[in-house]
């Protein structure tokens, strides 16, 4: 499922934004204190972890693990007893040519089925697709970014060698690395925790010998967790216009009202920047084009460039940083990533509609967000306003 690129500036009166950086880089974390690495590779008796589908086996040998695929068997997992919400994992993989793998991250067992996010492992020389370190979604939506628009990734992986993965997962961002080089980068809201897996993929009726995968240098992070919590919505009547949202939130979900010629809610932050107006069964959205300087030195702003999405979907999500912001839509089938900074963090986004059109509205922040005292906002943000 392909990302949709928008690219455009803020305009007007607002502050200017820093400059991105020339390359992608890690996500930041919120951490006061920095998080020790500890190892996840497992012991020899495999204690901590659990087997969950196929008869594929695990063995520990020359500090690595090592799992062997079986005649007959469907996908086997090994998975940790252990959840994990926030983390960034490392590990090494060397896999036969003819297996394909993966690990799951931010999964639950489904009977004798993983289902979760994985990040592949696919080494296949005949099909030579190589997108280890793309994100798929076992037992749900499939392909979430498979790495086809990234050869730079593609081209990292190196055939019959040690592959070294990076994983972040930070509330709704997921990103990826292979051999150091930016691989999958994803907003999603779907899963937020479960377990870590190692997958042996089956090999249907293949009776000659077992192909192997080898994982080593396994280790991770525990970066907390997220979760959502309830915004205390405005007055039950009358006409939204502000919602301030929590210190560490750049993530927030609406619920609205599905009724036939329903009132449209419109959204935006960032003074305007960005406009989103929501019917009963589209989205239109509009923003600026490219600045240009003119002989004079005077910037000038591109056309005002509009469109629409259409969607059936319960929440609508929306999820940033200071560079890029993503909605969601339709149950997290679909999503669309622009180049503008997500919403404010501690700031506010300002609401145009009846507030009877909206049902709930829910913002992602860490666990432990309740327990420290809220911050000033920052000065960059809309003045507050008040509702009628």
């Amino acid at each position: 499922m392909k990302w949709l690129w928008l690219s455009f500036v803020l305009h007007g009166s607002a502050a200017p934004w820093p400059d991105s950086p020339a390359t992608t880089t890690p996500v930041v974390m919120d951490q006061k204190t920095p998080v020790s690495w500890e190892s996840l590779m497992p012991p020899e008796d495999l204690s901590g972890w659990k087997i969950v589908g196929g008869s594929a086996t695990y063995r520990i040998e020359d500090s690595q693990l090592i799992g062997q695929s079986s005649a007959g068997s469907p996908n086997t997992w090994l998975v940790t007893e252990r959840n994990f919400g926030d983390f960034e994992l490392e590990y090494e993989f060397l896999c036969d040519p003819s297996l394909n793998s993966g690990v799951q991250i931010r999964s639950e067992a489904n009977g004798a089925m993983a289902r979760g996010f994985q990040v592949e492992i696919d080494v296949d020389d005949k099909r030579k697709r190589f997108w280890s370190a793309g994100l798929y979604e076992e037992g749900d939506r499939g392909w979430i970014d498979d790495l086809s628009d990234n050869p730079e990734a593609r081209a990292a992986h190196k055939p019959h060698d040690w592959n070294h993965v990076r994983i972040v997962a930070v509330g709704a961002h997921l990103q990826t690395w292979l051999n150091g080089v930016p691989a999958a980068e994803v907003f999603d809201t779907r899963r937020l925790s479960g377990f870590i897996g190692l997958q042996v993929h089956g090999v249907g009726q293949r009776q000659d010998s077992p192909l192997e995968i080898r994982w080593r240098g396994l280790r991770v992070r525990d970066l907390g967790s997220h979760r959502w919590a309830l915004l205390n919505p405005p007055t039950d009547s009358g006409w939204v216009e502000t919602i301030t949202l929590p210190e560490a939130c750049s993530t927030f979900r609406i619920e609205l009202t599905t009724e036939k010629d329903a009132p449209p809610v419109a959204i935006h932050w960032r003074k305007g920047a960005i406009r989103l107006e929501f019917s009963t069964t589209s989205i239109d959205y509009s923003y600026s084009g490219e600045p240009s300087v003119d002989p004079s030195g005077n910037t000038v702003f591109g056309p005002i460039h509009t469109g629409r999405i259409g969607f059936r979907g319960r929440f609508q999500v929306f999820s940033g940083d200071l560079e890029k912001c993503s909605l969601v839509v339709n149950d997290g089938k679909e999503r669309h990533l622009w180049e503008i900074p997500g919403p404010p963090r501690g700031g506010q986004i300002l609401l145009s509609g009846r507030r009877t059109r909206i049902r709930t509205i829910e913002t992602l922040i860490p666990s432990d967000a309740l327990k420290k005292p809220r911050e000033k906002a920052p000065e960059d943000v809309a003045p507050k306003t008040t509702l009628r």
